[in-house]
């Protein structure tokens, strides 16, 4: 009998450390927000969140709004980032140098090739399933928004079709037709993006 309390007493003092330990939280991924034109903002200690990032930046007379003109101004910006040879177009190494260097969260975020949600699939493409990638927080639904403004889809991005994009960004934005996107509307646009999965536009 007392043999049998000795084990008994054994197993729970083996089993109790583990029954009794902590399960280990994985720690949160990093918040990513991709701008609409596709560039991205991560998390900082200290910093203001992804999205605040990206509207402080457009907005530059910081009046709470981005007009037409901001919002093109910002993305002409990227464009001149992405366009590292200065020649006025984003050719396919520096499409793939965005998604694999700027973005990479955004390819490892779909389990398949991607392709822009501004036309029909690229180059034989299909558009990817979301995977296991970090979560990322974007006001339009948009696969790969540099992509997405290949319009003649000839694996180039020219400036006209840049901004042509941009132009049809804003207006998908810009639901009120106000001309002009309040931080508040966005942030409402956003917190519905992620209540129904990102599929907002």
């Amino acid at each position: 009998m007392r043999r049998l309390m000795l084990l008994a007493l054994a197993g729970a003092l083996a089993a109790g450390p583990a029954l009794g330990a902590p399960t280990p939280v994985p720690a949160p991924r990093p918040a990513i927000f991709l701008s609409p034109s596709g560039e991205p903002f991560r998390a900082a200690p200290g910093r203001p969140s992804p999205f605040d990032a990206w509207f402080d930046q457009a907005d530059t007379n910081h009046d709470g709004f981005i007009d037409l003109a901001e919002f093109r101004a910002d993305a002409l910006r990227f464009f001149r980032r992405l366009d590292t040879d200065g020649d006025g177009v984003i050719d396919g190494f520096e499409v793939q140098a965005y998604e694999s260097d700027i973005a990479p969260e955004l390819i490892a975020s779909y389990e398949g090739p991607v392709a822009g949600l501004m036309g029909p699939p690229q180059h034989g493409r299909k558009h990817g399933k979301r995977g296991a990638g970090p979560p990322i927080q974007r006001l339009i639904d948009e696969a790969e928004p540099v992509s997405g403004a290949d319009f003649n889809l000839d694996g180039k991005i020219t400036l006209a079709e840049w901004m042509r994009a941009t132009d049809a960004r804003f207006r998908l934005l810009d639901v009120g037709r106000t001309g002009r996107l309040g931080r508040a509307a966005l942030e409402a646009r956003l917190a519905a993006s992620r209540k129904h999965g990102a599929r907002v536009g």
